[in-house]
């Protein structure tokens, strides 16, 4: 296989496809349909179709480019700073010495190319299809980009979609039960001798806690082996109930403000605890997440559409397998597997 073959593929699936689709699922109480628009007008596929002329003949020019030893040109950069998000874009634009370190290490990076080129590692088999697989990776993403964003309304989610979603999914956006918790903590022990001495001394520790005769953020911090809380006195933040772990979960949430726990073992190791007031669930208002809740619509629209995409494709350009087709490979290739374990 023949670097050259990217050309081919390239033409291929340069071609674009037009999208009817007449079954598929809502996102929420969006229709993709209506997202879509069902009846594509038969004159877009003549539009697209001349567009595969330009993929073939950017395709011979890449190849012939790379062939030359190509050279960084204005045309190259602004290619690349095109390519850059906005930040990036004015933050390299705004610092002559950081837009020189990007065009060196670009530069770095052609010349390189140029020696594998010139050391014939194009002609590797496994080379060849990494790049190919790279090259269809780009066009198939520019590709989705591009009809999603042509299909997507400019004003979506608009603000009655948004209000729409966020009443019909309320119990999503709340914030759930918190506590603020310390602890003490020290790592398992090793052997039973030590293990014996660990529990005397969290024994003796707790004991003191409890009588007032030490306070709680001393200990920790002089004594504690959980590095993050030991520099806060032990204190741990405000965590969620749900994401305790099951050992320390109904010790800690059986506490009362302010006690202190007995010696709780964990596979980690064993555990003084104290926990604060228990915050109740809170119900998020929709002015606080309206950004999020616009985003949460925009990344299930574009997964619905890509599956609808994918699925409209495989009918246009079907892919011939089966499940013979399936079993068969699968056999020989885990007998190469096996006939060859080390490669």
């Amino acid at each position: 296989m023949k670097f050259v073959n990217l050309k081919t593929l390239i033409v291929i699936l340069g071609v674009g496809l037009v999208f009817v689709i007449a079954q598929t699922d809502t996102v929420s109480a969006i229709s993709v349909k209506e997202l879509l628009g069902l009846e594509k007008p038969e004159a877009d596929q003549t539009e697209v179709a001349d567009e595969s002329s330009d993929a073939s003949n950017w395709a011979e020019a890449t190849e012939k480019k790379a062939a030359l030893n190509s050279q960084i040109d204005l045309d190259y950069v602004s290619l690349l700073i095109d390519n850059m998000n906005q930040s990036e874009r004015e933050r390299i634009l705004a610092d002559p010495e950081l837009f020189k370190q990007v065009i060196e290490n670009e530069a770095n990076s052609l010349s390189a190319i140029a020696a594998a080129i010139g050391n014939n590692l194009i002609e590797d088999r496994n080379v060849e299809f990494l790049m190919r697989r790279g090259a269809e990776s780009i066009l198939r993403e520019s590709y989705l980009t591009l009809l999603i964003a042509s299909r997507l309304p400019k004003d979506f989610p608009n603000d009655e979609q948004v209000a729409e979603y966020y009443e019909s999914n309320k119990a999503q956006f709340i914030v759930p039960e918190r506590f603020h918790a310390w602890q003490i903590f020290f790592n398992k022990a090793k052997t039973n001798q030590e293990d014996a001495a660990l529990k005397k001394k969290v024994e003796k520790i707790i004991a003191d806690l409890k009588s007032g005769k030490e306070e709680f953020a001393n200990i920790a911090f002089i004594q504690s082996e959980h590095e993050q809380s030991r520099a806060l006195g032990g204190y741990m933040g405000l965590l969620k109930t749900n994401d305790l772990i099951p050992e320390l979960k109904d010790p800690i949430l059986k506490l009362k403000a302010g006690a202190i726990s007995v010696a709780i073992e964990s596979p980690d190791g064993i555990h003084i605890l104290k926990r604060g007031k228990i915050l109740e669930p809170e119900p998020l208002q929709l002015p606080k997440i309206e950004a999020q809740v616009r985003q949460l619509l925009i990344n299930q629209a574009n997964a619905q559409l890509r599956n609808a995409i994918f699925t409209q494709a495989r009918k246009e350009y079907p892919q011939a397998i089966s499940e013979n087709k399936l079993d068969e490979w699968r056999l020989r290739l885990k007998t190469k597997t096996n006939s060859n374990p080390n490669p």
